[in-house]
């Protein structure tokens, strides 16, 4: 019931904000792909959390950080971040693709930092990436996965 609620409070927001946003409907497609996208990404951050704990046992924080930190870091405009934190979550974790990319280009606004203007559409291609990483950590962790036997 927690998900759903947050789901279900997230559609309400969004339903009632574009409207209000006066968006141009040659932008607006971006939405729904960059809702789907999304679910790749943190998907794929979950899955890399996962395998993960093949390797290093009795470490859930290292995952935790990245799956409900993101979660967490993505609620918030990247701008209030520093610099070298907003390259890692676009760079190395793209957490930047979940929303905060594909927002730019629906908001017509310039990024605040200067990233590149092509950056807003590499969501799909972010997305296939890490869940392509996501699977094969996840296929490496389970060839090494040994049962404790129980």
């Amino acid at each position: 019931m927690h998900r759903f609620g947050r789901l279900a409070q997230a559609a309400v927001v969004l339903a009632v904000a574009l409207p209000q946003l006066g968006l141009s409907w040659s932008r607006v497609w971006m939405i729904p792909l960059m809702v789907a996208c999304g679910l790749v990404i943190f998907t794929s951050v979950f899955a890399l959390g996962g395998a993960m704990q093949f390797l290093l046992t009795d470490a859930p924080e290292v995952a935790n950080a990245f799956t409900y930190g993101g979660s967490t870091l993505t609620q918030y405009p990247l701008s209030v971040y520093g610099s070298e934190l907003v390259k890692g979550v676009t760079f190395v974790v793209p957490l930047a693709f979940v929303n905060w990319q594909p927002a730019l280009f629906v908001l017509d606004r310039d990024d605040p930092l200067g990233l590149p203007y092509w950056l807003r559409f590499a969501s799909p291609l972010a997305a296939v990436l890490l869940a392509a990483v996501a699977a094969l950590a996840w296929r490496a962790g389970i060839r090494r996965y040994r049962s404790t036997g129980s």
